[in-house]
């Protein structure tokens, strides 16, 4: 009885570490991943054969257009621009008004450029896709400057060194300063409108700006010598082109009428194209790589009307990749008819436009007869303004 006891045991406990041995290998074979296991010690299934990555669709937000009517056409748009441009380091003499031998002190004169007027015309068009739209337009404007010195009493010196020092030792009584610009420009624009709040619309926009600009200085100074020459005159003229890249934001600040979006039961939030004013403000930059053309040439006379030397140097011209700055605000109103399909808006606001190194000049640095040595000198040229837009959508 206990020998055949004994034998049930050994057998019961033989097929228990059979069974616990099949589980190990059918862990180790289907179930184990290098060993590793969960922390309650369960192991890891085993990974399954590579499957193509299926990425779960996603829905963009989008933006509801502010364009005016929300419609596909196009649209004319003209500005009438009164600006007035500075130019840096344009001085072009020093009157001494000093009462004291051998201590000058007094004014300089400057290049001053007048108010004027000029204009912007351009057209776009708004498009079905993605109600982008897309604009071209082209700035025109001039402005010129005439200033007149003249004093019996005091006497003045050109503000640049001349590469002639000595023919020009006399001091003058009369002079005059002469300059001019021509500015244009044109810009293409790829942009969209948007809202992101209900009184609150921007428009990113990029694409491209190209530039033609014609600065031209001139100096003359004359009688009331005691030695030397007779006159001294001076002319500096810088042309260039320039293309490049071009970003931007518009903003709309909406009020007067209220809210420009109805979330009203049943109006799902579409755009009211009704009378509205609102606050703009537009700002945008470029990097352009920008080609100067400079020119520049002094003479003198003595007071028989002899050449009484000059410098006329060559190979002037340069490549220089330039910054621009452009920005404007103001007030605008703007108003939807024949059942939203036209659009007709008008704003008023002040316009700034910075173009960096854009006047180009020599200053002479070591005068001599036989060998003159100078430096050149970049600064910028500014442009500010009052400007009037309208614009007409169909």
């Amino acid at each position: 009885m206990n020998k055949t006891l004994l034998f049930s045991v050994l057998a019961l406990t033989a097929c228990a570490f059979a069974d616990g041995d099949s589980t190990n290998v059918a862990f180790t074979e289907e179930n184990l991943v290098a060993g590793r296991m969960d922390s309650d010690c369960k192991p890891k299934p085993k990974p399954r054969p590579c499957e193509p990555c299926v990425r779960q669709a996603v829905r963009p937000v989008v933006l509801t257009s502010s364009r005016p009517c929300s419609d596909a056409g196009i649209y004319f748009f003209g500005d009438a621009l009164y600006w007035h441009a500075d130019v840096g380091n344009s001085d072009w003499a020093f009157v001494n008004t000093g009462a004291t031998p051998g201590i000058p002190s007094g004014p300089t004169k400057e290049t001053t450029f007048k108010w004027n007027f000029g204009f912007r015309a351009g057209i776009g068009i708004n498009f079905d896709h993605d109600q982008w739209d897309s604009n071209i337009y082209y700035t025109w404007f001039r402005n010129h400057h005439s200033h007149n010195h003249d004093n019996t009493v005091s006497v003045a010196f050109p503000s640049f060194a001349n590469s002639l020092d000595t023919n020009y030792a006399g001091t003058f009584t009369t002079g005059e300063a002469r300059a001019r610009l021509n500015f244009n420009v044109v810009d293409w624009e790829l942009g969209r409108w948007f809202y992101v709040s209900k009184s609150l619309s921007l428009r990113p926009h990029a694409g491209l700006k190209g530039s033609w600009i014609k600065l031209r200085t001139r100096e003359s100074l004359t009688a009331g010598l005691t030695t030397g020459a007779a006159s001294y005159t001076s002319t500096d003229t810088t042309k260039s082109w320039s293309v490049g890249p071009a970003a931007g934001l518009n903003s709309n600040w909406y009020f007067g009428c209220g809210d420009t979006t109805d979330t009203r039961d049943g109006h799902r939030g579409e755009v009211r194209n009704r009378p509205h004013f609102s606050i703009f403000a537009d700002f945008a930059g470029a990097l352009m790589f920008s080609h100067f053309k400079n020119h520049h040439s002094e003479a003198g006379t003595t007071a028989a009307g002899l050449p009484a030397g000059g410098f006329n140097p060559t190979h002037l011209n340069r490549n220089l990749v330039v910054p621009v700055l452009t920005s404007i605000a103001g007030l605008a109103w703007d108003t939807c008819f024949d059942c939203d399909k036209m659009h007709f808006g008008i704003r008023l606001g002040y316009e700034f436009q910075w173009w960096f190194r854009q006047h180009q000049r020599l200053i002479v640095e070591a005068p001599g007869a036989s060998s003159p040595r100078y430096i050149r000198f970049a600064d910028d040229l500014a442009l500010q303004g009052v400007t009037l837009d309208l614009r007409f959508d169909f």
